[in-house]
């Protein structure tokens, strides 16, 4: 699969200079023919105009000097996936659009000069449509690899390690039934990181939950007393590849060792975390397997046409999020296949990323019950799961005031507010789309411009309407939200009513 390694951050002239220059070279780019640049009218001074766009945001909106100026990135593509190099570089201008929105200024290089192909990106931290700068968070890495793995598999990439389809699920559960030790243990172990205060607390809470620990040598290690294990488990092979991937920027730390347990004590005990005590520890740990088992597995069969793209390795199945279009992937271990169908196994709270197709400023983590219920809605299949509606009296509260608002009463009036919803966010979407459009051309012809007090004032009212949509559009996106969960309430009542109208039935027949 294509390689995304962690992205440099340029934070000096110098700097930005240096790697437009190396992006660019000659001699790795075929003689610039693979390069290409994004609202950028002289590619070989990139730097010279992100400069001029970051200059024009200071006078737009104000901007501190300490900034990160612009984000290399690099995505590295195997001799097997069987791509030329144009293809290559088409795939990486469509990530970082979509990675951006399509809002920040950036170049883009091609290098054939090793074995491996790779595009060198460089794009402005300062968007060319609201001026601010971009936000690279702790999950954007993960983000811009999915993308690029979407992009890339949609181009014909070919994946590492293809095999023919198998029963994964199947076969995952399979495992986890015949080496449940570490699964356990793991699953007990966090359960007392979020209930210790300290090192000792911790040690007395997992004798009790039936954990033997050692943390005398270099690594902890455990000992599960109630399963027949015969060697204890050091906590260095405690991590699993998702933690790894989640501690890139430091490797160094075991989230079991002696040390990260007395860190994370420190912290719960520093918040007033709320924890068991150990009278109730152990009742609690199994009250939370109880709870976890009815939550876990939920199954569906899902329709070819739900599914976007499929690989031995994960599907991509057309979701929404807040009623935006996108896509989610699904790791085989979340699925069985045979010829005709694929069917998911699904936990309640399990966490997927959801794609935003048009902005991945929209992109979003969404729980596996959404997922479940969205699909099973569109095609018509019942899930082995149980129904979830309104939870808690505030949203009573808060769904009770929109209906207030709109002055809904009746059925067909409730539906109309809904559709009324969708309408209006769609429109503003549009509007949006088009403001930015407006934003993105003023902007190019201000920033070489910027002397021009007419150009100035009118980006800014561009800008100050701008605003006033992204108002307007929280507004909507917020009441659509208490909307659907209205109507999943309602449904989940009037199903419960028919329900009880049946057994009724049924009782006064006998």
């Amino acid at each position: 699969m294509v390689v995304v390694p962690k992205p440099k951050q340029i934070r000096s002239e110098k700097a930005l200079k240096s790697a437009v220059k190396y992006i660019l070279n000659p001699d790795k780019t075929d003689e610039q023919v693979l390069t290409s640049g994004y609202h950028i009218s002289n590619i070989n001074y990139a730097d010279v105009e992100m400069n001029y766009t970051r200059i024009l945001a200071r006078k737009m909106i104000g901007r501190q000097n300490k900034q990160v100026l612009a984000h290399h990135l690099v995505q590295s593509f195997r001799p097997e996936d069987g791509l030329s190099a144009e293809e290559i570089h088409q795939i990486g201008r469509e990530w970082v659009e979509e990675l951006t929105g399509g809002s920040n200024e950036y170049i883009i290089g091609t290098h054939i000069d090793k074995n491996h192909i790779h595009n060198h990106i460089l794009f402005n931290a300062t968007s060319s449509t609201d001026f601010r700068n971009y936000r690279w968070q702790k999950d954007t890495l993960q983000l811009a690899r999915e993308l690029s793995d979407k992009i890339a598999e949609k181009h014909g990439a070919i994946l590492e390690n293809t095999r023919p389809y198998q029963n994964y699920h199947r076969n995952y559960q399979k495992y986890l039934t015949e080496n449940p030790i570490r699964p356990e243990l793991k699953q007990r172990l966090n359960f007392l990181l979020k209930h210790s205060l300290s090192l000792s607390d911790f040690l007395q809470k997992a004798k009790l939950l039936n954990i033997e620990v050692n943390t005398s040598g270099k690594y902890t290690t455990y000992r599960l007393t109630d399963f027949e294990q015969q060697r204890p488990i050091r906590d260095s092979s405690l991590i699993s590849k998702a933690d790894k991937k989640r501690m890139e920027s430091h490797p160094e730390k075991r989230i079991f060792s002696k040390e990260e347990i007395e860190q994370r004590c420190e912290i719960n005990a520093k918040n007033n975390s709320i924890v068991f005590g150990k009278s109730e520890i152990y009742d609690e740990y199994q009250k939370q397997q109880n709870w976890y088992k009815q939550n876990t597995d939920i199954q569906l069969t899902i329709e070819p046409w739900q599914i976007e793209s499929e690989t031995p390795d994960r599907i991509r199945i057309f979701v929404e999020a807040g009623h935006r279009k996108g896509t989610v992937k699904i790791d085989n271990t979340y699925f069985d296949k045979n010829e005709e169908n694929v069917v998911l196994h699904l936990n309640n709270f399990s966490k997927f990323k959801f794609l935003d197709d048009k902005n991945q400023n929209y992109s979003s983590i969404i729980l596996g019950k959404e997922i479940i219920g969205q699909l099973s809605k569109e095609n018509d299949r019942l899930p082995k799961r149980k129904s979830y509606g309104l939870n808690y009296v505030h949203d009573l509260f808060e769904a009770q005031n929109l209906l207030s608002k709109h002055g809904i009463s009746g059925q067909e009036s409730f539906k109309h507010l809904g559709e009324e919803f969708i309408s209006n966010m769609e429109n503003v979407e549009l509007s949006l789309e088009q403001l930015d459009d407006k934003i993105i051309a003023q902007t190019e012809a201000v920033k070489f411009n910027q002397d021009n007090p007419k150009l100035i004032e009118q980006l800014k009212q561009l800008q100050r309407e701008r605003r006033t949509l992204e108002v307007a559009y929280k507004e909507i996106t917020d009441e659509l939200e208490i909307y659907d969960q209205l109507e999943t309430f309602q449904k989940h009542h009037q199903e419960k009513q028919e329900s009880q109208e049946q057994e009724n039935q049924t009782h006064a027949r006998r």
